[in-house]
């Protein structure tokens, strides 16, 4: 099993990949702008009940991108440090892919949007019933990526 994780302070996406093409779980953890500390408390605690009910074999992130906004990449690197300790107290290997990096094994374009992604995540592997929101989705195409990425070294090797 697979955990995709799309960090944020503002919101965290996560998705757990149980099998090819085979999406078990998604959710987005929504904090409310105020103190730093309490924000990471509430995406640590998702992720530690999510952890404790599916433990997964391997995570994977989105790597920090450095945008225009620097207070928002601020938020996103806590929220990524938060869940990387997490992550090591429970001894799961964490692996980390640039957006443009999912991008092209998603849609085989590496400026895809969002809507390109998500159109193309619909194609390939079936999505949670109901509306999920950016996050979600990021989650879900990084926990594809990942998997597709061990495919292709496993293959490679032999």
């Amino acid at each position: 099993m697979i955990l995709g994780i799309d960090p944020g302070l503002a919101g965290t996406g996560f998705a757990l990949l149980s099998g090819p093409g085979m999406i078990l779980s998604s959710s987005t953890v929504v904090t409310s702008p105020g103190p730093d500390g309490a924000r990471l408390l509430k995406i640590t605690r998702h992720l530690r009940a999510l952890l404790a009910e599916n433990p997964p074999g391997e995570a994977s992130l989105e790597e920090l991108f450095m945008g225009r906004n620097a207070t928002s990449a601020i938020g996103v690197a806590q929220a990524r440090g938060a869940i990387l300790a997490v992550l090591e107290e429970c001894g799961i290997p964490v692996f980390e892919y640039k957006p443009a990096q999912v991008k092209i094994v998603i849609t085989g374009y590496g400026k895809a949007d969002k809507t390109q992604i998500a159109r193309m995540l619909g194609a390939q592997v079936k999505l949670p019933e109901g509306k999920l929101d950016d996050h979600a989705l990021d989650a879900i195409a990084i926990a594809v990526c990942h998997a597709r990425s061990r495919q292709f070294s496993r293959a490679a090797v032999r």
